[in-house]
């Protein structure tokens, strides 16, 4: 029941999301003569300065892509990369960047790879079948994150939006099904 719940509400809040983007010209269009007054500042303090205001300096908020060493790095490590980089996908839709998405989205397909030790330990936890499984998970991951970067460079926010979706679907199904067994497993704490 939850799952269906989370499910939903995701589903949700990508579709108010889509449609506030698709919204937010119509509702700006009444706007215009504030916003341009407001631009027009912001361009006149711009240009007194030499600066230009940038997305982190309007919002106080950066942009952090952990970016892939295509190293090995313990499968903890690589969980909060992509944690890290979904997270700036979506701060880039909400904020209609595409080159952030883009860059984001290949940080998530070239994370780094699990050390063999760890890799001996996840099958030793899930057996042969259940590595396999992770495995194809992870190569699944990669496809989405490829066709993320690729509607990013589009520039097409729908297929975005729907992209981003998956990925967090399969972001989730992946941590059902695996996150609990390896973590709980005192094997995994084995050094």
């Amino acid at each position: 029941m939850m799952k269906r719940f989370y499910s939903l509400s995701l589903v949700l809040s990508l579709v108010v999301l889509m449609t506030g983007c698709k919204n937010n010209n119509n509702a700006n269009q009444g706007n215009t003569n504030n916003q341009s007054k407001d631009q027009n500042t912001q361009t006149k303090i711009s240009k007194k300065n030499n600066d230009t205001i940038d997305l982190k300096q309007r919002t106080g908020i950066p942009f952090q892509i952990s970016q892939a060493t295509q190293d090995t790095v313990p499968l903890l490590g690589i969980m909060i990369n992509l944690e890290k980089n979904l997270a700036v996908v979506q701060a880039g839709i909400w904020r209609g960047d595409y080159q952030i998405i883009s860059e984001a989205a290949n940080a998530i397909v070239n994370h780094g790879y699990i050390p063999n030790r760890e890799i001996q330990k996840i099958q030793a936890i899930l057996g042969k079948e259940g590595l396999k499984n992770f495995v194809a998970a992870d190569k699944n991951l990669h496809n989405k994150a490829k066709e993320l970067a690729q509607a990013a460079k589009d520039k097409k926010m729908d297929q975005i939006v729907i992209r981003t979706t998956e990925l967090i679907q399969r972001c989730s199904s992946c941590h059902v099904k695996y996150r609990g067994p390896l973590r709980d497993n005192p094997k995994w704490l084995e050094r």
